[in-house]
Parts: C-alpha cells; sequence; structure tokens
C-alpha cells in the first residue's frame, strides 16, 4: 500500500475516535517495508487506537525486538510449518504476553497442538470459504442446514486494500465487492453507501447475494443479532 494511501486512511479513522486496525488484509504485514512507521503513525495518533497484526511466522525473528517494544496489541500466528521458533524467541514472546498461535483445524498436524500444548494464548478456528472462492468440501467441512445470522462484517468491520479499494470485508481477496476507492471515495462515504445499506438490509432479511452467497466467514463471529429471527438456510 503508498503509504500516503495508508495515512489518509488512518487520519480519517482517528476523527471517529480509538479504532482498531488489523495490518494483514489478505497479505503478510511483516512483509510491508513501512511496516514499523505504519504501526508508529498510528499510535502517535491515538495511543487508544489498537493495532493487530496476523502473521504466518517466517519473518517474525527478523521483527522481533521492535514487536515487543512497538506498541503492537497484538500479534496473532497462524501455525505455518515454515515458521521456526527457538527457545529464546518463544520465551521472549511467552514474557511479552501478546503473542496468540491459531490453529486451523482443518490443516493442523497433532504434532503442532502437542508443540504448543502449554502455550497461554491459543484459539481454534476451521477453514473457512473466503467468500466462496475455497472449496472447503474437501476438509470435510460440515455443511448442514441451520439457521444462518447475520455476518458482523458488513456492519463493524471495513476493509481497505493495497491499491485504495474499499471493500465489503475482508473475505474478498480478489476486490469484487470493492464499493469505491481511496481517497476518491473516504471510508465514510463507502460505509454510508447504498450499497452496504442495501447488504446490510437483504442479511438482516435472511438473503444472501454477491460474495455473500456462498461465503461462510459468518460462522467465525457469533450472532451479533441475539433474537433476531432469521430465514432458515443451507449453509
Amino acid at each position: 500500500m503508498p503509504f500516503d494511501v495508508f495515512t489518509g486512511v488512518v487520519d480519517e479513522a482517528s476523527t471517529y475516535g480509538a479504532r482498531s486496525f488489523s495490518l494483514h488484509l489478505f497479505g503478510e504485514p511483516l512483509l510491508y517495508p513501512r511496516v514499523h512507521d505504519a504501526v508508529s503513525y498510528i499510535k502517535q495518533h491515538n495511543q487508544r487506537h489498537v493495532v493487530l497484526l496476523t502473521t504466518n511466522g517466517t519473518r517474525l525473528q527478523d521483527h522481533l525486538d521492535w514487536l515487543i517494544t512497538s506498541g503492537v496489541d497484538q500479534v496473532l500466528w497462524s501455525w505455518r510449518p515454515e515458521a521456526k521458533f527457538t527457545p529464546e524467541t518463544k520465551e521472549k514472546l511467552r514474557r511479552w504476553g501478546k503473542f496468540r498461535v491459531r490453529f486451523i483445524a482443518e490443516v493442523t498436524p497433532k504434532e503442532a497442538y502437542a508443540e504448543w500444548d502449554d502455550w497461554p494464548n491459543v484459539e481454534g478456528r476451521h477453514i473457512h470459504s473466503y467468500g466462496g472462492e475455497i472449496d472447503v468440501s474437501k476438509w470435510n467441512v460440515q455443511n448442514k442446514k441451520k439457521l444462518r445470522w447475520s455476518c458482523y462484517h458488513p456492519f463493524f468491520a471495513p476493509a481497505v486494500a493495497w491499491n485504495g479499494d474499499i471493500l465489503l470485508c475482508c473475505a474478498d481477496p480478489h476486490r469484487k465487492s470493492a464499493i469505491g476507492t481511496f481517497p476518491q471515495m473516504s471510508v465514510a462515504e463507502a460505509w454510508q453507501s447504498s450499497i452496504l445499506q442495501r447488504i446490510r438490509k437483504e442479511h438482516l432479511d435472511g438473503r444472501y447475494t454477491g460474495i455473500c452467497e456462498n461465503c461462510d466467514i459468518w460462522k467465525q463471529v457469533p450472532n451479533i443479532f441475539f433474537g433476531h429471527e432469521y430465514q432458515d438456510k443451507t449453509v
């Protein structure tokens, strides 16, 4: 992402108060040449801003000492066999206390669970279809008829791609749902657009179109509208 696009998004978001920034949309944040500057810029705007990095861990060692003092609020490592951690690195991360290990059930071997069985901050997830782009049936992910609820993302989590495209959510790696492009369109304009208003209403009515139709990322977050009645739908 061009750094002026990045700073423009942070500048706008900061006018709305403390925000949460996840700096890993469709990529490895520790490969970004200005990741140190990016985190500093966010924190300088508002110390209450939250910064989350999800990483595959392969560059973690190169940035470890910086991460611990950077102000990053959490690093979430999606387990990958290519990432190797020395005992010294693991001890530093344990003392730091902001390093979470994530296992994707369908692709994580038993040995990985055993290696990290004493880690204090671990979470499990199931693989999801990224807006229907991935055929999850090959991993025997259950596809039973159940009540589907509205997805968290169109209501709470705007996404901005590397080129400034403002997306419906973070499950659109090919940017099919681009609403506009920053800075020609502000994040607020996109978030209040008729397109997103229509999609939110569809979700609340139990209708799912576009990239939402075959997406199952909604399962990752609990129902945000408790008590709301939804249509029965095969998911």
